[in-house]
């Protein structure tokens, strides 16, 4: 996410600048010859202008990362859409297209984040925006990393065999990488294909079975565990199932913060 955060960019440049400086002039002092005279010196100057470098992108891109972290958990944690919408402005508009991964991962929840407070045309530019990023990248795997991030969002604003259609279009890519990435993103789109092809075979029963597998794991975020709560919800309403139903919009009315679903959980609620 560094090259997302000028400022940040341009303090790695200071870093990568000042310490061959502060070294040249101490040596200077010490010696009373410049330190770039000599081949070895200026060599050192040049290794010690690519150590700034690593030090600083080491210390800044933690930074831009846990900035980022913190800005998406006020939507994927604390179910705050508004929040995020306000604040991780500044951070949505520094990302051009095409994107790299990191950059269609921000984007991709603050898209959702604009759905949820009705700020369509914004999260259909970021749609495009993403297609065009995974067309634009050259090599398989940056095509694949940059999809899977898609899919989220594709769920929400494209039709469920278009969604299916783009995991199976990621899943192609990813055929034949080994890397760990590639294992964990195949390992992903393996688990939404899952659930996408149990709802569009109307199965409700795995439906259920997977929603719930989803919801009650702490591994992902309370957001995406209760869009999942009300999915299995909505599949024991066409089950008949009242009671478990009933849990499940207690869990969205419980978890959900400020989202959409709270409400449209409160309503059918109140209707049993």
């Amino acid at each position: 996410m560094l090259p997302y955060f000028k400022k940040y960019t341009i303090y790695v440049c200071i870093i990568a600048v000042a310490l061959p400086v502060i070294t040249s002039t101490v040596y200077s002092l010490a010696y009373g010859q410049i330190m770039a005279s000599s081949f070895s010196g200026m060599l050192i100057e040049i290794a010690l202008l690519f150590l700034g470098m690593i030090i600083g992108f080491n210390i800044f891109e933690r930074k831009a990362e846990a900035k980022t972290s913190a800005l998406l958990a006020t939507y994927n944690d604390a179910c705050d859409p508004e929040k995020l919408v306000h604040d991780g402005a500044q951070l949505a508009s520094n990302i051009s297209f095409p994107c790299n991964e990191s950059g269609a991962w921000y984007l991709s929840t603050y898209a959702q984040a604009l759905l949820e407070v009705g700020r369509i045309d914004e999260a259909q530019k970021i749609y495009d925006g993403i297609e065009h990023s995974i067309e634009a990248a050259r090599k398989p795997e940056a095509k694949a990393g940059t999809l899977v991030n898609l899919v989220p969002l594709s769920e929400k604003m494209r039709t469920l065999d278009e969604t299916i259609s783009l995991i199976e279009k990621g899943l192609d890519l990813l055929r034949g990488q080994t890397s760990g990435a590639a294992t964990e993103r195949r390992a992903y789109l393996n688990s939404q294909k899952m659930v996408f092809d149990a709802r569009k075979k109307g199965d409700l029963h795995d439906v259920v079975k997977l929603d719930e597998v989803v919801k009650t794991n702490p591994g992902y975020p309370m957001r995406v565990r209760v869009e999942y709560a009300w999915n299995e919800g909505s599949a024991f309403y066409r089950l008949g199932n009242k009671e478990a139903e009933r849990e499940n919009l207690a869990f969205v009315i419980e978890h959900g913060g400020s989202l959409k679903l709270v409400g449209q959980a409160q309503t059918r609620l109140a209707a049993l």
